[in-house]
């Protein structure tokens, strides 16, 4: 007869670490964009992770171009595309 382990195996990861947490955010993120989605831990890490990451990236590119724009630094042409504003000569 085997006898029950005393110390059950530890999860070395602390809950409350806040990569774990944020992680846990963006698959629950993409989850709720896509309710009946499943996929295995491998692709998730590759798919839907990376899909909530450069979804977010976009947003905060478009913000620091339009601030580069309110600056004067960049110019965006008609086709969309941003390129160096030329400087004024004095």
């Amino acid at each position: 007869m085997a006898l029950a382990d005393p110390m059950p195996a530890k999860d070395d990861t602390d809950p409350e670490d806040p990569a774990v947490v944020a992680l846990a955010d963006e698959v629950m993120g993409y989850l709720r964009a896509h309710p009946d989605a499943a996929d295995t831990m491998e692709h998730i890490a590759r798919w839907w992770i990376l899909q909530q990451r450069i979804e977010a990236g976009l947003a905060a590119t478009q913000k620091a171009l339009d601030y580069l724009e309110r600056q004067g630094a960049l110019v965006k042409t008609v086709q969309g595309v941003y390129r160096l504003a030329k400087q004024r000569k004095r």
